[in-house]
């Protein structure tokens, strides 16, 4: 019997030896496929990083890459124009008398796109002037890139930086002969008399806004809770940009202080009094508020003359148009100025005759054509004039005073021109890469930089660059 026993006890010491050996392995086995997961998931995450930092590289190089085209892309459309400009110049405007107002800045879309567009629209143009461009190089800049440019002249709107001294030494076309303009009415209680680019800016800067349909921007309060009228306004614009601290009055000079108070508002400041440095900066003068710069910030600019050139005035921009009108009536109380529908009429036929003449060719056709006469000059038939189209309804017109009308406005080439160009690579997916720039060259700012021999290279520069 206890042989017996003994023998089960070994057989079941061994069993239970074996089977500790077996667990033993087990465990060892384990351990090494847990290693190996974690290596294999560490490994995993470190290539998913290291591709993850790889592509983002590669897509930051290629957007670099990108926007760098593009930005040349958008100085070539910027040089083209200054290309056209000086054709413009060198050839157009000497030779008014021949070609009208004719400008290349109209055509700049369509004459730029053979460079920059793609191969449709190269062919278009193409048709248009019947030359066959396939075999002209130069032309386009390659599969999923484009540029274009957009040209327009600030020549006509009204320069708010007249009341900060612009004369003649400086600016072309300010010259002033610096005697009152003595109007026929002026003892009558007429317009006061221009005899600055101040006063000329004031008389303008009141013309435009005088329609009684912008009441409300004048009977509402600003943000900061202040009234203005239409007078404190256009002196407030004259008191930003000149350098005294007096107060601006239209018919002399004034011993009352400049009082806007721009330091007791909230967002506290001080007035410039000097030129502005763009029209957004008008948005700080008293009164001038959201809905106030909604209306006629278009009509603003702070680059060039003194005075509108009537040919450079967009047909949007008629309301300029109609405060020549009003600025250089005759009579400041004619009937016809005070109905806004038929001032509204007259200056817009104004740029249709304007367009039918190819441009007029002086202040006198303006006023002309001002008096109610569609054709700037007499009817042939004697008839009176007509308001155009079927209508037949006779446009009455208003007499001006070409001596100050001359000293509001001007008629010639261009001197300023405003750039919109826009660099474009198309990238996979409907995504793309694109630079604009905005600039403005003035033609007859004298060039310091300039390193040619030549004069005429002298008159010319940019004045405003921005590239976003």
């Amino acid at each position: 019997m206890r042989r017996g026993r003994l023998s089960d006890l070994f057989l079941r010491m061994g069993a239970w030896l074996r089977a500790a050996r077996r667990r033993k392995v087990s465990r060892q086995a384990g351990f090494a496929l847990l290693m190996a997961t974690l290596t294999t998931a560490i490994l995993g995450g470190v290539v998913g990083e290291f591709s993850y930092n790889t592509r983002v590289e590669l897509e930051s190089a290629t957007n670099a890459r990108d926007q760098l085209r593009a930005e040349y892309l958008a100085r070539s459309g910027i040089n083209l124009s200054r290309l056209l400009i000086k054709v413009q110049q060198s050839v157009l405007d000497k030779n008014r008398q021949f070609t009208g107002d004719l400008q290349l800045s109209d055509f700049a879309p369509y004459l730029i796109k053979a460079f920059g567009g793609d191969k449709d629209e190269r062919e278009g143009l193409s048709a248009l002037i019947g030359v066959d461009a396939s075999s002209i190089k130069g032309l386009g800049v390659g599969k999923g890139a484009s540029f274009d440019v957009e040209m327009g002249s600030e020549d006509g709107k009204i320069n708010v930086n007249c009341g900060g001294g612009l004369n003649a030494a400086g600016n072309t076309g300010n010259a002033f002969n610096g005697q009152p303009n003595q109007l026929p009415n002026q003892q009558q209680g007429g317009a006061p008399p221009i005899t600055n680019p101040a006063q000329a800016l004031y008389t303008l800067l009141t013309a435009v806004e005088f329609p009684t349909r912008y009441n409300r921007l004048f009977e509402n309060p600003d943000s900061e809770g202040q009234y203005a009228t239409r007078d404190d306004i256009a002196r407030a614009v004259l008191d930003w940009s000149d350098v005294d601290e007096q107060r601006f009055e239209p018919l002399g000079p004034s011993s009352a202080g400049e009082d806007y108070r721009y330091d007791a508002q909230r967002d506290n400041y001080r007035a410039h009094n000097n030129y502005f440095d763009t029209t957004d900066e008008m948005r700080l003068v008293r009164g001038v508020g959201d809905e106030f710069w909604g209306v006629f910030g278009g009509y603003f600019t702070v680059y060039g003359s003194c005075k509108v050139n009537l040919n450079a005035v967009k047909a949007d921009d008629w309301p300029i148009r109609a405060a020549i009108l009003r600025a250089a009536a005759k009579n400041p109380q004619d009937p016809v100025l005070l109905d806004e529908t038929k001032v509204a009429a007259l200056a817009q036929q104004i740029g249709s005759a304007a367009q039918l003449f190819g441009g007029l060719q002086s202040v006198d056709q303006f006023a002309s054509v001002a008096s109610g006469n569609p054709l700037g000059g007499a009817n042939q038939n004697g008839a009176p004039p007509t308001g155009g189209g079927n209508s037949g309804t006779p446009l009455a017109g208003v007499d001006l005073d070409t001596a100050r009308l001359r000293q509001l406005a001007t008629v010639g080439p261009r001197q300023v021109y405003r750039l919109d160009a826009t660099g474009t690579i198309e990238r996979p997916g409907q995504k793309k890469i694109q630079v604009r720039i905005r600039a403005v060259f003035d033609t007859q700012h004298f060039n310091q930089n300039i390193v040619s021999s030549d004069p005429n290279d002298r008159a010319g520069t940019w004045v405003y660059w921005r590239m976003e």
